[in-house]
């Protein structure tokens, strides 16, 4: 775990490009600045900033609730496909923990990396390894362990690289 600048941040999010999985993810608490940190990075990198809450709801809007959950994964990933930019950058990603949808953010995140450089946020914390979002006991309730990909988390002006070997 090491401290960095923003300058520092793109050259992390730079490097994962050669990577397996193209994915960095900046972690935080709500209102913490992960919106304003990715809008930067999309704007400094020229890459499209994402409202995922937003264009789900409005692809999965018309659905009824079984339709939602057999065709949630593919409805985030035609959407992510519409960009066809060699990098995403991904805000308000909640969508990705609805128990209702079925989804498990990080395989999901882990696998539409493969093809494109994703800078995702995350609504939650990163300890011992692990992402979390919520908190235990409520429906939407999500902690795996990762690898593979770094995690960059975000405390006032601080940011931390984590990586996940």
């Amino acid at each position: 775990m090491s401290d960095l600048s923003f300058p520092e941040l793109l050259d992390a999010i730079r490097s994962v490009q050669s990577a397996y999985h193209k994915l960095i993810i900046i972690v935080a608490a709500s209102r913490s600045g992960k919106t304003s940190l990715l809008g930067q990075t999309a704007q400094t990198l020229n890459m499209p900033l994402i409202n995922l809450n937003l264009e789900m709801s409005r692809r999965l809007l018309g659905l009824t609730k079984r339709q939602r959950m057999l065709n949630a994964e593919e409805i985030a990933r035609g959407l992510l496909d519409e960009h066809v930019h060699s990098g995403l950058c991904l805000d308000n990603t909640e969508m990705l923990f609805d128990s209702a949808l079925g989804l498990n953010p990080v395989l999901f995140l882990q696998n539409a990396s493969r093809n494109r450089l994703i800078v995702s946020s995350w609504n939650g914390a990163f300890q011992d390894g692990a992402l979390t979002f919520g908190y235990v006991g409520h429906p939407d309730f999500f902690r795996e362990r990762v690898t593979g990909f770094p995690v960059v988390s975000v405390f006032g002006n601080k940011l931390q690289l984590n990586l996940t070997l």
